[in-house]
């Protein structure tokens, strides 16, 4: 590292990790036991694993990091990172950090992304529901914009997805007006999945217990939004109320308010966000923006991630480009 250049890190983002394609859980696009285990044999062989917050004890200057240190961060509070992810990094002595939704562990509800993602997977045909979403649209007419606007806006490839599966994921989870797409969501889900949303909610998500034995074995625990909303699509007061919903799960593990992770839903934030965390003495925030972290105190509650899939699934794969990148000065 070059004399006075903030120290680089990389943060690497989880989200479904499972024992088998079994259930629903086998039903969501995720990581299998096998593909986790290797990739974190390459992880250990190839970075140096630390906790959450000795980034923020290298940002204030009290702790040196080690060559090429990681931090392995697991979103949602999925049951497969309790079941199949702390034994292993409990086994090999790796720090993470977990981000379980207030609602979906205390009120076991099943938040809308993991609606839409079950809705994609019980239904064979996505064009079938885009044919249901887009008829909603045209009953709405004139007060909402035509479906080929939509399409133009939304239709369009990401990193892990094709065209119709980005629309179907960016309609029903934010581009459409609540009135139109909450009903939408929850006829679909019903349909489609499960009428039984806590029974859904059940297998899903870790349960209280279950994230306290984390937090006891010195995991870090964190707050990712008490609905998983988008904060950036929120009024300030409202962005308010998701924040300070989410704080109750810090509350189940017996953590103080003050000085914690925050994870933004889908990464979204604006400067109200900000603002409102370090109000609330929130020492460190996660994006899903794909990027190496430079960790400096002016960077500490808005540092970007990677993606699981931005890394190998072998233990004996050679270092690819974040890799080597994670040496840069």
């Amino acid at each position: 590292m070059t004399a006075g250049a903030p120290p680089l890190a990389t943060i690497v983002m989880y989200h479904v990790v499972r024992a088998s394609s079994n259930g629903l859980l086998g039903r969501l696009k995720g990581l299998d036991l096998p593909a986790f285990r290797q990739q974190l044999a390459y992880i250990r062989a190839h970075y140096t694993p630390v906790g959450l917050f000795d980034l923020v004890a290298a940002a204030d200057g009290t702790h040196t990091l080690p060559p090429r240190p990681i931090v392995l961060s697991f979103d949602d509070g999925y049951a497969g990172h309790h079941e199949v992810v702390f034994p292993l990094l409990a086994d090999a002595g790796v720090p993470a950090v977990f981000f379980p939704v207030a609602s979906a562990l205390i009120d076991r509800s099943v938040v809308d992304v993991n609606k839409v993602q079950c809705i994609l997977a019980a239904s064979d045909r996505v064009d079938r529901v885009i044919e249901i979403i887009e008829a909603a649209i045209e009953r709405e007419q004139p007060r909402l914009p035509l479906p080929a606007e939509y399409r133009a806006q939304w239709w369009n490839p990401s990193r892990w997805d094709p065209a119709e599966v980005v629309y179907v994921k960016r309609l029903l989870q934010h581009a459409l007006p609540d009135r139109v797409r909450r009903p939408l969501v929850d006829d679909l889900f019903r349909t489609l999945v499960s009428a039984d949303e806590k029974g859904v909610a059940a297998e899903l998500y870790m349960d209280a217990r279950q994230v306290i034995d984390l937090h006891r074995a010195g995991m870090t625990i964190g707050a990712h939004g008490d609905r998983h909303l988008r904060l950036a699509a929120l009024s300030r007061d409202d962005q308010a109320v998701e924040i300070d919903g989410a704080l109750r799960v810090l509350d189940i593990v017996g953590a103080p308010r003050r000085r914690f992770a925050y994870c933004y839903a889908n990464g979204e934030h604006n400067d109200d966000s900000v603002d409102l965390l370090r109000a609330r003495d929130c020492s460190i925030g996660l994006t899903t923006r794909p990027e190496l972290a430079r960790i400096a105190p002016a960077t500490l509650l808005t540092l970007p991630r990677i993606d699981t899939n931005d890394l190998p699934v072998r233990a004996d794969a050679e270092p690819n480009d974040w890799t080597r990148r994670a040496s840069d000065p």
